[in-house]
């Protein structure tokens, strides 16, 4: 059957072009699920920033200059353009700008009545990277790599959705596996169900 054979080429398909983002998600959800191991694998090197460098940086901001304006300002004069989010106000003294980059993760401090910054990086980990590319999301950067892994972000929910969806037809299709197929759905949605209760 045409639909059938349709259903079943797009379940492929869509598995093999998000394998990279399904396996980012399986293997931060290991890490996620057992923090402390990999806490008391990695010990106090696990998200320790280490100083870079600290210089003065003398430009000057308007009273009313957004801070994401200012944080962006300040990432390209250190030549670290790229998605970033800021904590603190425009008119703070001391304004954080975290630059999230896949491999690597710099802390830049402008301390505004100082004229100074103070530049750190964070040590790669493989757990860090984990968490930083699972919840890696939105719209909200201007960048186009990250607006396409928002777009690809999508992708892949609408994916799980659909694997759903097709793996329910695909196993009405295969009549002797109807019962087994059922006692294992029911198996599934009520310990779903009891778990929620009791947590």
């Amino acid at each position: 059957m045409a639909a059938s054979r349709l259903i079943r080429r797009v379940h492929l398909y869509l598995a093999l072009f998000l394998t990279p983002w399904m396996l980012i998600y399986a293997l931060s959800g290991l890490v996620l699920n057992h923090n402390q191991a990999v806490r008391s694998f990695y010990g106090d090197r696990i998200g320790r920033f280490e100083k870079v460098e600290e210089r003065p940086y003398t430009a000057a901001f308007s009273e009313d200059a957004d801070a994401r304006l200012i944080g962006g300002q300040i990432l390209d004069h250190l030549g670290l353009s790229g998605t970033f989010n800021v904590q603190g106000g425009p008119g703070a003294p001391r304004l954080v700008i975290n630059r999230n980059a896949a491999f690597a993760h710099h802390r830049v401090t402008y301390f505004r009545a100082e004229n100074r910054l103070l530049v750190e990086k964070q040590a790669f980990s493989a757990p860090i990277f984990l968490n930083r590319a699972h919840f890696r999301h939105g719209y909200g950067q201007p960048f186009l790599a990250a607006k396409a892994w928002a777009v690809i972000v999508d992708l892949a929910v609408a994916g799980m959705l659909f694997w759903v969806v097709s793996g329910i037809w695909m196993w009405w299709e295969i009549k002797p596996a109807r019962l087994t197929g059922a006692g294992f759905a029911v198996l599934g949605w009520g310990l779903f169900g009891l778990l929620l209760i009791r947590l």
